[in-house]
């Protein structure tokens, strides 16, 4: 069963990894910073200013002031949400530009991009674009520099411009913050003159009303006054009528008089004007300038008196527009006397008729003349108390926003943040190092341990060989088994016998039991192992035979100092025909004695068939022969254990034919060396050739780091 890599991994294990891997860490961490200095180095620095206004949720209407704001949170923020899309709007942008020449500027005036350069290098003339076009590229550049966001919950929107030059950002920000309050100055008083106009129009109107109701009482009052009389019978409203009838005369004599006044005002007739107001002083002012203006005209006079009386007559003429209008004006206020008291006189006529007895028609159409006039003075007086207050708001019209803190010049970039790029490339470097190095070791790299080796393949793993040094004296560290037994590498065979044991289970009992060792690249401890091994068995007291039939590559011989001259792969060529002459009989040059490759380890009880000299052809042919069967039926019976050092899979196709004939295998894995995906092929492989009882068994070779060795050091020297 497969299990997760979680299940095994601890920190100590992810420590020997990076220790292992140490330098793709490094590696991969100096090509991301070196990635990212790169980046620092070449990338412009921006810079961003800030400047922070302040908005005024509170909304007053100009044609109604009573109609307050609601007030409510909901109602505020969607005031000042408004007013951040109202910075945002192009049009403001556009004034910014305006205002600060930004449209010949490299940082926000229209560029050549990426893909017109190279139609320009490569001769293609480009349309010319339109101004439109020119103005609408500008405004999205100087958009992209510009952000502009409400501070969390409070009435503060900060206006930010990222720029290359940091005094050009400052000037932006402010620049762009102050037009947006004049331009809401702006719409304020646009919004109060256009409230003024309409009250004035509608004042106006108000005005006619007014009059024509005033009127229509009036001439009610004058059109029956006779009749009213007689119809009371009153001697007071009879004199009021005398008198009321005397005013309107009168009033019809002085408004004639302005009239002709203002006439000869506007025309300069003097005399005229003065007969009418009835000032002598102006009459004398008038013959006087008459007598001037004939002398200037009719007598020969020098330039310097012609000059004098032309000024005497201007002085005359201004001093006579001032006079007539003064007199104008006291013959105007004569006017609205005289229209006053005719109006106090139709008042008391007015209230004399209501409290008097008049028939039921009369008073319907007095009372209803008189609240058609009351209802147009109301009117009237609202609409203009109503104008006055516009008028003075057009004069202490304010913003509705002001600047509360002015942008200065930055002095550290806002981009890029270098701490922060470091910060997160070094961060970045280390994860990615970390992941290769992962992804090296659990996926394409080897195998580190037993417990991940039983997750790769579905094996029983039998033991963990440490990596350890050769000392004076071996030939290979299969000698440590027989000059060291008590240490742990002893130790971790002899665990090895003991599962390979278990693997045999009945396989083994009728005769003597084959084992084969293999691995799935060349140079992954295999015959060390398998000498080590077969040691093991034979210092147990078990007969044990060691066959090298690694046929390309054997290395027996040099592990145990041994040099034949012929060995296994010679004895399978000729199919068994090498054989031992009998004692004294000659040899001929084709034979040799078996005992040359069949000979006893020097260091143990273990009987050891060589496998001579290196191949120079392919050695299937002579694995697949009845010798190689027929040898190990014979090793069978002789033996209680056969150890058979075959070739690595990856590379050959020799154990192959090999492992259908054992009962066991032996999978040697070097630690951190055959990646996983050769070990599952490897496995693949030997699992369809053997048999379908019998077992694999792995063992990882050269383990590095600490091991379970070191917490039970007092069991091992």
């Amino acid at each position: 069963m497969h299990r997760s890599h979680a299940a095994f991994l601890d920190l100590r294990d992810i420590l020997h990894i990076l220790r292992r891997q140490r330098w793709l860490v490094t590696l991969t961490c100096l090509v991301i910073l070196t990635l990212a200095g790169a980046y620092l180095l070449r990338t412009t620095a921006l810079f961003t200013a800030t400047a922070l206004v302040q908005i005024d949720p509170q909304e007053t209407n100009l044609l109604d002031p009573s109609a307050g704001h609601s007030g409510t949170l909901g109602a505020e923020d969607v005031r000042i949400e408004t007013e951040v899309e109202i910075l945002k709007s192009p049009r403001l942008a556009l004034q910014t530009i305006k205002t600060a020449d930004l449209s010949d500027t490299a940082a926000f005036g229209p560029r050549v991009g990426l893909l017109d350069q190279m139609r320009l290098a490569l001769g293609v003339t480009l349309p010319t674009p339109s101004a439109t076009a020119l103005v609408n590229e500008t405004i999205a550049n100087f958009s992209e520099a510009l952000t502009v966001q409400r501070r969390g919950q409070t009435y503060l929107v900060s206006v930010q411009i990222t720029s290359e030059d940091p005094d050009l950002a400052a000037h932006l920000a402010n620049t762009h913050a102050r037009i947006y309050i004049g331009d809401q100055l702006t719409s304020r008083r646009r919004s109060v003159a256009a409230s003024g106009e309409v009250l004035r129009a509608e004042l106006g109107k108000s005005a006619e009303r007014l009059a024509e109701s005033n009127a229509a009482l009036r001439g009610y009052v004058l059109e029956n006054i006779d009749r009213l009389s007689a119809e009371v019978g009153s001697a007071e409203l009879r004199q009021l009528s005398i008198q009321l009838t005397d005013g309107q005369a009168q009033l019809l004599r002085v408004e004639d008089r302005l009239q002709l006044a203002d006439q000869g005002l506007e025309q300069g007739d003097w005399q005229d004007l003065a007969a009418q107001v009835g000032d002598q002083s102006l009459a004398a002012l008038a013959q006087q300038r008459t007598a001037l203006a004939t002398r200037l005209i009719g007598a020969e006079l020098t330039p310097q008196d012609s000059f004098d009386l032309t000024a005497e007559v201007r002085a005359l003429e201004a001093e006579l527009r001032a006079q007539g209008r003064a007199a104008v004006t006291g013959l105007r206020r004569d006017y609205q006397q005289v229209q006053r008291a005719q109006d106090r006189t139709l008042g008391e006529v007015q209230r004399a008729l209501t409290s008097a007895d008049l028939s039921p028609q009369t008073l319907t159409d007095i009372y209803a003349l008189n609240q058609n006039a009351l209802t147009s003075q109301r009117q009237f007086d609202r609409l203009n108390t109503r104008l006055r207050d516009v008028e003075a708001l057009a004069v202490m019209q304010v913003a509705g926003s002001r600047l509360v803190s002015e942008a200065l010049p930055p002095s550290d970039p806002s981009f890029p943040n270098t701490g922060l790029v470091l910060g997160v490339a070094l961060v970045f470097a280390l994860g990615m190092g970390i992941g290769l190095a992962l992804l090296k070791e659990f996926y394409y790299g080897g195998v580190t341990s037993a417990s991940q080796l039983g997750n790769v393949l579905p094996l029983k793993t039998a033991a963990a060989v440490p990596k350890t040094a050769m000392q004076p004296g071996w030939r290979t560290l299969a000698d440590k088994v027989v000059a060291e037994p008590m240490t742990q590498f002893a130790e971790a065979f002899r665990a090895l016998r003991a599962s390979v044991d278990r693997g045999l289970g009945t396989r083994g009992q009728a005769s003597g039991a084959v084992v084969l060792v293999t691995s799935a690249n060349p140079a992954e401890g295999k015959s060390t192992t398998a000498l080590a091994l077969a040691r093991t068995y034979a210092l147990a007291g078990q007969r044990t035979l060691l066959i090298d039939a690694d046929l390309r590559s054997p290395n027996i011989q040099a592990f145990i100092g041994a040099e034949p001259n012929v060995g296994l792969l010679e004895y399978l060529q000729s199919n068994g025909a090498l054989r031992q002459k009998q004692a004294g009989a000659g040899r001929d040059d084709n034979d040799a004695p078996v005992e040359q490759f069949y000979l006893r380890d020097p260091r143990s009880p273990l009987a050891i068939i060589l496998g001579s000299r290196r191949a120079d052809v392919p050695t299937d042919a002579p694995l697949q022969s009845t010798a190689f069967k027929a040898l190990l039926d014979n090793a069978r019976g002789a033996f209680d254990v056969v150890i058979v050092d075959s070739a690595p899979l990856a590379p050959l196709v020799d154990t192959q034919y090999i492992a259908p004939l054992v009962d066991v295998a032996v999978l040697c894995v070097r630690f951190g060396q055959a990646t996983q995906v050769e070990l599952r092929s490897a496995y693949t492989s030997l699992r369809e050739t053997l048999p379908e009882d019998a077992a694999i068994i792995g063992i990882l070779n050269g383990v590095e780091g600490r091991s379970q060795g070191y917490s039970y050091g007092s069991y091992f020297d």
